[in-house]
């Protein structure tokens, strides 16, 4: 039957392949960086279906929390090149997911029930305001603005269900679980707060996060 999924969570998030074409691209080469960032939250709230043999799926809308981001640059040789010395990111995903309880498809009624569980879907990726530092440029500070990419993403993961409840009552199920979310794309905005010229193409990253999260779900209209 139908069931609600609510979720929070701690992530660990990664930013990777971090670049931008400046505005003197090529003659001035792409600038590639080692970005890091804070670690964060997550929230999500699913609506889904449990077939009851070890499978069930839901849609999901999936939120993280801001994190701040920086980094300096890495290639190519020799320099000095732009910094990237402030920035934000944050994600809103839609996602279906699926569910496999290898124990309940065997037929094991227990209260415990281990699960695997992938998704598929669409992340809005928002950086806010990006600044790039190069002391040796004429404008040595330059803040550029945000902007929303919209990119495929995936997740992968591993957890255990509990019910809370005594047998006869309405269930209610306590989820752990760890899982790996790749949310895709990630670029600044072009049009900058001070003189200059404009990038080719803004700060892009990929960004991802791994996440360990508690959860309650509750099926709608089954004991």
């Amino acid at each position: 039957g139908p069931y609600v999924r609510a979720e929070i969570g701690a992530g660990r998030t990664s930013l990777n392949d971090a670049y931008w074409l400046p505005p003197g691209y090529p003659a001035d080469p792409r600038v590639n960086f080692d970005l890091e960032s804070k670690n964060g939250g997550l929230a999500a709230i699913a609506f889904g279906y449990d077939w009851m043999n070890g499978f069930r799926g839901d849609i999901s809308l999936i939120a993280t929390s801001k994190t701040g981001l920086k980094g300096p640059w890495t290639s190519p040789t020799p320099g000095p090149h732009a910094d990237i010395t402030a920035g934000s990111v944050r994600t809103t995903a839609l996602m279906a997911n699926l569910f496999y309880s290898p124990l309940e498809q065997q037929g094991v009624n227990s209260r415990i029930q281990p699960f695997l569980v992938a998704g598929i879907g669409l992340a809005g990726n928002k950086v806010g305001q990006w600044t790039r530092t190069n002391a040796a440029a004429a404008t040595p500070v330059r803040t550029f603005e945000g902007s929303t990419t919209f990119s495929p993403a995936f997740s992968v993961g591993v957890g255990v269900s509990m019910q809370l409840t005594n047998v006869g009552t309405h269930p209610v199920m306590l989820e752990a679980s760890y899982r790996y979310y790749q949310f895709g794309k990630a670029q600044g905005g072009s049009a900058s707060t001070s003189a200059g010229g404009t990038p080719v193409q803004p700060l892009t990253f990929n960004t991802s996060d791994q996440v360990l999260s508690l959860g309650i779900r509750i099926p709608l209209n089954r004991l």
